[in-house]
């Protein structure tokens, strides 16, 4: 597999994780948030004590920018190490797989 785009894969991680936080925004302003996190709960064979507070948009905003930002440079990070050991891999025989025949043993010399 070749290079992927830094920027691209950063937008994808942070549609993703922005997106999610999006839903759990909903559903803390319809007031459906505090039965999720049970149901959660529940399927984890756990119970707590915790409580869904008040809807604050101000502070919805900065959730969802927050974790938006963090996908981006998590997602930009993870292209660019991809891209780094595809380059390396290109130039390293080591990283050929034995089974595609690319990495060949020189042939034995008679005695």
């Amino acid at each position: 597999m070749g290079s992927v785009s830094p920027n691209r894969v950063g937008l994808s991680v942070a549609a993703v994780l922005g997106g999610w936080h999006v839903v759990w925004s909903l559903l803390v302003a319809s007031n459906a948030a505090q039965r999720v996190l049970e149901f959660a709960y529940a399927m984890h064979a756990m119970k707590a004590d915790t409580a869904v507070g008040p809807f604050d948009p101000a502070m919805a905003g900065l959730l969802i920018l927050t974790t938006a930002l963090i996908g981006y440079v998590s997602g930009a990070v993870a292209a660019i190490t991809w891209n780094c050991l595809q380059s390396n891999c290109a130039r390293d025989t080591a990283c050929s797989s034995p089974a595609t025949g690319s990495a060949q043993s020189p042939p034995r010399q008679a005695a």
